[in-house]
């Protein structure tokens, strides 16, 4: 006769080292429920405004943030001002990962990196990806999320200049900076992936180490 056994939970060594980034990350990158702001729509910053010292100092301070992230974890392809408790809108995206160059660097530099100020979305593709998404400011929560698959916008680069986004290339890296900047611009918004599902039972916690690597983009 068998004895009861309780089932225990899978990838227990890897849960470890999550959370371990987890608590290591935490002492810069503001959680949902830690800050106000974050539930909030983050202030436009006036042009001329945009090559001041204050200025150039928060972007410099955000750049310095994903690159320790980075380097803390291995991934993290945005940051935005106000997860970092500076309500001010903009972001600053990794862009070492590009279409004709798909490996993600864990070590990267200021050259690997892009600055979207004040961004005005313009247009939507009306096709519709799903993709699991994570999020800085919810580790380690994954949410599968539906987003345009493109969208064109302008925005201001740090030097101040009027700039435009109009890639909609359909390799997975496309997909995967267009879905970034809407996440990003989200933040800006006081939005958080959490709050855009539509099925609260689809959200899962980081666990299984291969997740990732058998995640696909779905057509909605």
């Amino acid at each position: 006769m068998s004895i009861w056994k309780p089932i225990k939970p899978p990838y227990i060594e890897y849960k470890k080292k999550v959370f371990e980034k987890a608590i290591k990350v935490g002492s810069f990158i503001h959680q949902i429920g830690e800050l106000d702001d974050l539930r909030r729509p983050s202030k436009q910053i006036p042009i001329n405004k945009i090559t001041s010292k204050d200025t150039k100092a928060k972007i410099k301070y955000v750049k310095n943030c994903l690159i320790k992230y980075r380097k803390l974890t291995g991934y993290g392809r945005g940051i935005t001002a106000v997860q970092l408790g500076i309500p001010d809108r903009f972001s600053v995206i990794y862009i070492g990962q590009t279409i004709k160059n798909v490996k993600n660097k864990k070590d990267v530099t200021f050259k690997d990196l892009m600055v979207t100020i004040n961004p005005k979305i313009t247009r939507r593709s009306k096709k519709l990806l799903r993709y699991p998404e994570m999020c800085m400011s919810a580790t380690p929560i994954i949410v599968p999320t539906i987003r345009p698959a493109w969208i064109e916008f302008d925005y201001y680069n740090e030097k101040g200049n009027l700039q435009h986004w109009d890639t909609k290339d359909d390799t997975d890296v496309g997909k995967m900076m267009n879905r970034v900047f809407q996440h990003e611009f989200d933040h800006m918004e006081g939005i958080v992936n959490i709050d855009v599902i539509k099925n609260p039972r689809e959200i899962i916690l980081e666990s299984d180490p291969d997740f990732y690597k058998n995640a696909k983009f779905t057509k909605v």
